[in-house]
Order: structure tokens, then sequence, then C-alpha cells
């Protein structure tokens, strides 16, 4: 027959075996999808960065938060993307004197499309009196994704209203987002 101090143990090992296999599941399923983000990371690498300083372009888009005709395309900004998640969903940043910068993401799977491209720019203007494009970011991408994220894209060096519209090659737009960045 067990004693009190018997059974204490035993149960205390139960529990802890239990506790030790559910938490080698998880990280299985982790590794799993860190794997998948990593390799997704590593393929929308940045080429380069171009500024600009035409005061004039013949590609205007809408500024509305998608483009393309369809709804269900979104272009928006998180602080991060991280195991598999937006953390800090926002449209609006604080940056500190040195500047800052968070991720911008795009998100066609309520079109059931796909991006269909293998490069993608983003073009950041800033808003106010009059539009000026600050700069063009290039990415390499796979056509076949449907949600995108480009972590750090563009680090900001200056309060405002901006606005981000990811185009194709041919300079068709995809999406438009619109962002407020503040200084600490």
């Amino acid at each position: 027959m067990l004693n009190n101090n018997n059974l204490k143990l035993l149960i205390a090992l139960l529990v802890m075996f239990a506790v030790g296999y559910v938490c080698s599941s998880d990280k299985d399923k982790d590794k799993k999808e860190d794997k998948k983000e990593d390799t997704k990371k590593e393929d929308t690498k940045k080429e380069d960065t171009k500024k600009e300083d035409t005061k004039d372009d013949s590609r205007k888009t809408d500024d509305k938060e998608t483009t393309s005709g369809s709804n269900d395309v979104k272009l928006y900004f998180c602080e991060e993307y991280t195991g598999g998640k937006e953390i800090g969903k926002s449209d609006e940043f604080i940056i500190g004197k040195n500047g800052g910068y968070f991720t911008c993401m795009i998100d066609l799977r309520g079109t059931g499309k796909k991006i269909g491209v293998g490069k993608l720019e983003l073009r950041i203007t800033k808003l106010g009196g009059s539009e000026k494009i600050i700069a063009t970011e290039k990415f390499d991408v796979q056509p076949d994704w449907d949600y995108i994220f480009f972590d750090k894209f563009h680090t900001f060096y200056s309060a405002g209203d901006y606005k981000v519209t990811a185009l194709k090659p041919d300079g068709t737009p995809v999406a438009t987002g619109e962002v407020k960045i503040s200084m600490r």
C-alpha cells in the first residue's frame, strides 16, 4: 500500500511527464512554423533602396486601403511579424530621434488570388501640402504567395502621414495603405 508521501511523488512524476509531453508537442509545431516563416523571410529580402525626388508622378494611385478593383486586398502595418503572428497591428507608430521602422503586410487571401510576380516595389510617399515620393523599396517575392510581410521595410526619420503603395514591376498597383508617424 502507498503511503501519503509516495502517492504525492507518483502524482508529481505523472504531472511532470504530462507537462513535458505537451511542451515537446508545441515545440515541434513551433519549429515547423518557424521554418516556414524563415523560408518566406529569406525569399523576401530587400534588393536595394532608391530615393526619388520627383514632383510629378504619372502613375497616380488610389488613396483607399485597397486597389486593383478588389476590396479584399489589404496593405497594412504591424510592429513585427514573428512566429506566424502579427504583433502590434496599427496605422500609427512612434519613432525615436534616430528613426524607426515596422513591418508592412499584404494580404490577398480574401481574393483567392496570388501575387503573380517575382518582384514588388513599396513606394513610400509623404503626404501633406504636396505628396512627395521619399523612397521606393524593392523586394523579391514568390509568385504563388497570397500573404506577404516586409520586415523593417523602410527606416522612417521624420514625423508625418505617409502612404505606402505596393506596385508590380509593370507599375500596376496591388494595394495602398496609410500610416501616421510621430516622434518621441
